[in-house]
């Protein structure tokens, strides 16, 4: 989990066309894909959110404790679903 201010000048690098506009001009993206340090079947799941302010949340999930090693479930322990959930939550900006 990431959490970040002032981040509306990276917008165009991390948010791309496939991207989803919420009314309040949040930006969500959602990424599936294969871990990055190489464990046997990790697979990395993210949903990266940013606020019409510049406020960022990103939150990741995978199916084993390390990357490094190979993967301990078939997928991460969060659905992507609950991942958005918690990245839109206005708990972080109270």
């Amino acid at each position: 989990m990431n959490v970040q201010t002032r981040m509306n000048d990276v917008a165009d690098e991390l948010f791309g066309s496939d991207a989803e506009t919420l009314p309040d001009g949040t930006r969500v993206a959602v990424h599936q894909g294969p871990g990055e340090k190489g464990g046997e079947g990790v697979v990395m799941w993210t949903v990266d959110t940013l606020r019409a302010d510049g406020r960022r949340v990103v939150i990741s999930a995978f199916n084993s404790g390390q990357q490094s090693t190979a993967r301990t479930r078939e997928t991460p322990a969060l659905t992507v679903a609950q991942m958005r959930e918690i990245a839109l939550s206005p708990a972080w900006w109270k």
